[in-house]
């Protein structure tokens, strides 16, 4: 085995000024694959004036960028890897391919995504690899999933490998593939690892004897004699760590909700994929909407999976009411007694950050109406269904709008606890994020249970910790308020923000022909996603990305006028209202892009 470990030192000063939001931006990361140094960006000068609190002067103090090889076969999927990022060892990097090791091109891993780990702290980082692989290579078979990142190999817990059964009908078979869910852990943070996910033959002793352990070449040997198939060479980045501001750029944080595998959804997730600097993707529900079909779940994944982002940026996701697997009445639909399992796919193709292992009860159909909709809180609780993760300096809380949160809920009382362990002076920046709407402009949805009760009850509690985002889906529209607390622009209130535009539609019909006083921007035509960029601990930029437009000729296209000028932006400054009695509220912020 040959290893080679090369270390570039480069020192540069970056300038005192901060010309544009794009030099800003280019000068503070750089998303090349071929650059070894960052560089600064001489872009020309704008008119924007920033915060001035922002840091305006960086130092990059060195750059160290490890390359490490080994001379063995590379992969059957071969993609570029970054040269400063950590390769797994015994990956080759040259292009040749390398033939699967008896298997069929099925029994390689795909659907390969990531999510925040449970583990951020000081000196740690984890994050979490999922993929499947066919039901017809695993059945029989003395098979392990794993995960091959730096020097480790990581086999996957029996218990973190999923699979289920959604069959409705003597007609309507469908079995799912096998999930494979592996938390990576004792990573640094905000560094870069590169990763590739295996099928292994099992053997006696497990080669988790291995793991961690600088890997004499016959121990690499042996492992390349287990490996069945192997999915492409992917990348990440780790989160930095809780309260520090990555030296060298921002952090930006892409948001969608009602996504589906349309055309529009399509278009939304292709303007993603060229978003420079994405450093996570959240997702406010109704995911796929697959509303208990299964193979849409396959199609969606499939097209994710088509884009690198999905392979390299953590997803995290909220629970909608389409991802509860229930469907009309009138459809073949599989029950036991008069109830039926629900969150099926939801729950076991996505691994969150689990508080604990989910307890998912049969749901009565007597929760649900005719059209597939819940009327009341359903028996899920923990697992995806609500949880938590720190990235950097920003706290995101994620809940389930369909497990009870009621006074004394389970729900409820781990939402108390969680509010009061938040440090802002670690995580100046509070982020929530739930399917169905506090506050909505728009009729579809406004009387729901879900949207009143979480007036009555989330609310008080979001004003009283000074939450300063609240993200939402379910509405097929878009919607941005001023901060505001019960009704009424509160300076110090958080802002409310409903991205439900992803791609399954863009038409629900306001309530109002005037917009309420607390709503600032609201649209009912346009798809597209939202960025949220964090400057420092009292400045953020929202911008709302547009990709489409209802047209004529689209599904649900009902007859209305649209914008169709998709060069316009609902971009704006947001002050951290944790801040606003200190800077003053009367504070404006130039910006003129």
């Amino acid at each position: 085995m040959c290893h080679f470990l090369i270390q570039y030192f480069a020192f540069c000063c970056m300038g005192d000024e901060v010309e544009s939001l794009d030099s800003y931006r280019e000068s503070h990361r750089s998303n090349s694959s071929s650059s070894l140094l960052i560089e600064r960006n001489h872009g020309s000068k704008s008119s924007t004036t920033y915060p001035t609190t922002m840091i305006a002067r960086t130092t990059l103090t060195s750059a160290i960028i490890q390359l490490t090889c080994c001379c063995v076969a590379s992969s059957s999927h071969h993609r570029v890897v970054p040269s400063n990022v950590i390769v797994p060892r015994g990956v080759s990097l040259q292009p040749e391919d390398r033939p699967l090791v008896g298997a069929a091109p099925l029994c390689r891993p795909r659907h390969v995504h990531l999510s925040i780990g449970r583990t951020q702290n000081v000196t740690h980082s984890s994050m979490t690899v999922s993929f499947s692989i066919s039901t017809a290579c695993i059945e029989g078979a003395n098979t392990v999933g794993a995960v091959h990142i730096g020097d480790f190999l990581i086999e996957g817990d029996p218990k973190d490998v999923m699979r289920y059964n959604a069959s409705r009908s003597d007609h309507n078979h469908y079995f799912s593939d096998f999930y494979y869910h592996i938390e990576v852990d004792s990573l640094q943070p905000g560094s870069d690892y590169g990763y590739e996910c295996l099928l292994l033959q099992k053997e006696e002793p497990s080669a988790q004897q291995y793991l961690r352990q600088e890997r004499a070449s016959q121990s690499q040997e042996v492992i390349n004699e287990r490996i069945i198939s192997r999915s492409g060479i992917s990348t990440f980045h780790t989160p930095p760590t809780p309260g520090h501001w990555p030296p060298d750029h921002t952090i930006k944080f892409a948001v969608m909700g009602d996504l589906a595998t349309r055309r529009h959804s399509r278009e939304t997730i292709g303007a993603l994929d060229h978003d420079k600097g994405i450093d996570c993707i959240l997702i406010a529900g109704d995911i796929s909407y697959a509303n208990n079909h299964h193979r849409i779940w396959d199609e969606w994944m499939d097209m994710m999976s088509e884009r690198d982002f999905f392979s390299s940026i953590p997803t995290q996701v909220a629970l909608g009411n389409h991802d509860l697997d229930t469907v009309h009445r009138s459809e073949p639909i599989k029950v036991i007694g008069d109830s039926l399992e629900i969150g099926l796919a939801y729950e076991n193709r996505f691994r969150m950050p689990q508080i604990r292992p989910p307890i998912r009860e049969l749901a009565s159909l007597k929760l649900f109406s005719r059209s597939g909709q819940p009327k009341d809180f359903l028996p899920y609780e923990y697992g995806n269904a609500y949880y938590s993760f720190t990235f950097g300096p920003s706290k995101h809380i994620v809940l389930s709008s369909y497990s009870s949160y009621r006074t004394g809920s389970l729900q409820y009382d781990w939402l108390l606890s969680e509010l009061k362990s938040v440090d802002r002076s670690v995580t100046p920046w509070l982020i929530v994020m739930l399917h169905c709407p506090l506050y909505t402009t728009f009729q579809t949805h406004h009387k729901e249970l879900f949207t009143t009760e979480a007036q009555a009850i989330l609310e008080p509690l979001f004003v009283e910790n000074t939450v300063n985002i609240v993200f939402a889906g379910h509405i097929h529209a878009y919607m941005r308020t001023h901060p505001m607390a019960f009704s009424r622009r509160d300076p110090r209130g958080p802002i409310h923000i409903i991205q439900g535009n992803g791609g399954r539609q863009a038409n629900d019909r306001y309530k109002s022909d005037a917009a309420e006083d607390w709503v600032d921007v609201r649209d009912r035509s346009i798809f597209g996603y939202g960025t949220l960029e964090l400057f420092n601990n009292t400045h953020a930029m929202w911008k709302w990305v547009k990709t489409g437009f209802n047209a004529e000729g689209d599904e649900d296209f009902h007859g209305f006028s649209f914008d169709a000028d998709l060069n316009v932006h609902d971009m704006i400054w947001i002050r951290n209202q944790l801040y606003v009695e200190e800077m003053g509220v009367s504070e404006e912020i130039e910006l003129n892009i």
